[in-house]
């Protein structure tokens, strides 16, 4: 089968469209659009070519981590691919939390961290459907992870840790990791992951003084 020559519609806020295309047209669109090859994207982001691939024909779905890092790589914003919910400032009300998620039937995502100069950590409570698997992931910084709901194992440079409701985890990032929901339900986690924010405000939505 050939490729697809003409690129997805990206001028629009994917926040607001309810069917927009899938995360791998919307990656395809824009590296293609830059005249990058996979194998330099692949360079840029620290992504195999594999991966990438997968990702482009929707057979991988990326972590929240390495859709920055693609994004990064090719000089856009997290929110050409996926909904990004509005800025909350300092507090972030839970009746208006916004949730967001990467392709249908993922992992969801709700921003609990605030948006200003110096923030150093991000923060979101995730869901993972029953099954679910993730992708091995390594970067910078550190991660901090609760239980809430349901059974997760995270595997740690090899080594599982099983986690029950209101179970904790904590550990470098630059280590190799990797989460399964183990069990028949959605699990519910909350993550704190340290580094700069990954999903900043809008333009928009910037607090002003």
């Amino acid at each position: 089968m050939s490729d697809v020559t003409t690129s997805p519609d990206l001028s629009h806020d994917v926040s607001t469209v309810e069917s927009r295309p899938k995360i791998g047209a919307l990656v395809r669109a824009v590296r293609r659009r830059q005249n990058l090859t996979l194998q330099a994207l692949g360079q840029t982001s620290g992504l195999s070519v594999g991966y990438l691939s997968q990702i482009e024909r929707d057979i991988a779905t990326p972590s929240l981590s390495s859709l920055t890092r693609i994004a990064h790589a090719l000089g856009v914003e997290v929110g050409q691919f996926m909904p990004v919910p509005h800025g909350s400032g300092i507090v972030n009300r839970a009746e208006n939390r916004e949730t967001t998620w990467i392709n249908d039937g993922g992992m969801t995502y709700q921003r609990l961290h605030g948006d200003f100069p110096g923030a150093t950590f991000s923060a979101f409570r995730i869901t993972l459907p029953p099954g679910f698997v993730g992708e091995i992931d390594r970067h910078d910084g550190e991660e901090f992870v609760q239980l809430e709901t349901g059974e997760v194992r995270f595997d740690i440079e090899g080594q599982p840790h099983a986690l029950a409701p209101g179970d904790t985890l904590h550990f470098r990032s630059d280590m190799r990791h990797q989460a399964f929901n183990t069990s028949a339900t959605e699990a519910a986690v909350i993550f704190w992951l340290g580094t700069s924010p990954v999903l900043r405000l809008r333009q928009e939505d910037t607090p002003r003084g």
